[in-house]
């Protein structure tokens, strides 16, 4: 039996974390910042519209974290944003 190792792309820079976008157009979008630990997450920032919330976690990238944090949005956030395009995501993506 054989197989193939597939490499995963690096975090970027690993002592910043990740801020995250997440919700659906029902409930609303939430925006937060999680430590590169993955141990805490600092305050969860609500927003009506999927382009609100992206908007707002770039902007706390930029402000906060000089941009050197990585932005992980949904797909239903960028599909609020910007409707009728499409999943961002093709067929076979992890």
């Amino acid at each position: 039996m054989s197989g193939q190792v597939l490499s995963f792309p690096s975090r970027g820079n690993a002592d910043r974390g990740t801020i995250h976008v997440w919700g659906d157009r029902v409930d609303g979008f939430q925006v937060s910042h999680e430590s590169a630990s993955g141990n805490s997450w600092g305050e969860i920032l609500d927003f009506r519209s999927g382009a609100d919330a992206i908007t707002a976690a770039h902007t706390l990238n930029r402000n906060q974290y000089q941009g050197r944090c990585e932005v992980l949005v949904i797909d239903a956030a960028l599909q609020d944003a910007c409707p009728g395009v499409g999943l961002p995501s093709l067929p076979g993506d992890f």
